[in-house]
Order: structure tokens, then sequence, then C-alpha cells
């Protein structure tokens, strides 16, 4: 009696592991924090990066970053081509659709402190060849920042909407319950 007790636990424990085990590489697979650094390359393609701003925020204020912005000629002076908003500055997603092909020396704008005197240039990532796109998965769909051709509007921040889980999560939570479910009615 006992002996089928503990084979039938060490058979739903082994059932856990199994189907928890592909899960939880996927849920905790996100990109990496980039810090991004005064006049920094970074290459942009398909796949989602995450920047973090911070470090080239104005060092007297320290007010956060709201925008990136690329001008005509690379020159301030003239008018704005393209603004990338930055609801957060400390963890900003993107990837080459943010940029509708304008890619180029980007300045860093503040709503309080108006034009930063740093910048970032994105180059376009090189094109994948025929048979990594064959071996790739395509991205998770990603949360892309408001992006508009012209500045006449200020930028404002989105309010972030409650909190998901992901589908991983939720296949992690749904095989926990049917693992408690699956005790519980054993030991009946």
């Amino acid at each position: 009696m006992t002996y089928e007790r503990t084979v039938s636990r060490y058979l739903l424990i082994f059932l856990t592991v199994l189907v928890l085990g592909p899960i939880t590489p996927v849920s905790a697979g996100g990109a990496d924090l980039r810090v991004v650094q005064p006049g920094e390359t970074i290459e942009v393609g398909h796949e989602p990066l995450v920047l973090d701003l911070v470090n080239l925020r104005n060092p007297d204020t320290f007010n956060p970053i709201t925008g990136l912005r690329r001008y005509k000629d690379d020159n301030p002076a003239k008018r704005v081509e393209w603004v990338i908003g930055v609801p957060n500055d400390a963890y900003l997603k993107i990837n080459d659709r943010a940029f509708g092909g304008k890619y180029g020396r980007y300045f860093l704008y503040s709503e309080k402190d108006g034009l930063l005197e740093h910048i970032i240039i994105f180059i376009p990532a090189p094109a994948a060849t025929p048979a990594e796109t064959a071996t790739t998965k395509p991205p998770a769909e990603t949360v892309i920042p408001t992006v508009t051709a012209e500045a006449t509007t200020p930028l404002t921040q989105t309010p972030t909407p409650g909190i998901q889980a992901p589908l991983p999560g939720l296949i992690a939570a749904a095989a926990i319950g049917i693992c408690g479910l699956l005790m519980t009615a054993g030991k009946r």
C-alpha cells in the first residue's frame, strides 16, 4: 500500500517537472537590458531591443528622457523629421518598426529640459541570410513606443495598462492547477 503511494507521488513529481521544464526557459527569456552610452551606435533589427537611457539624462536635473528626435540633415536648428516617444527611459523596448526606415542620428529630448546634448546613432541590422530565417522563430509581439512623423504635439506618457500575465505564465499556472487536482484526486 505505501509502495503504491510512493510510486504515484514520484510519478506526479516527474510529470510536474516534465510539464514545467520547457515552460520555465520560455517565460524567463526576455530581451537583455542594454545600457546606452552617449554617441553609441546601435544596430536595430526585427528582434526587440531593451534600452536603458537613464545615463543620458541631464546630470543637473535628472529629468526623464521623453523622446528621441531625428532632425533634417542632423541639424537641431532645422525641422524635426521623426519622433519616437519614450514612455520609460529606464526600459525602452524598440525594434526596426519604430524607425519607419529613418535610421541615423537621434537627439535626446526631455519634456522639462528640452533638447539634451547626447545623441544615439541607430543603424539597420544586417539582413538575415535565408538559412537563418528558416531556423529562427518569429518574434513575439512587442509593444512599440509612440511614433509620429511631426513633432507638432507635445509628447505625453500613456498610462500603463493593467498587469497581464504572459502566455507561458498562464500555461505554468494551469499545469500547477492540474497537478494539484491530480494530487487531491489521488488522495481520495
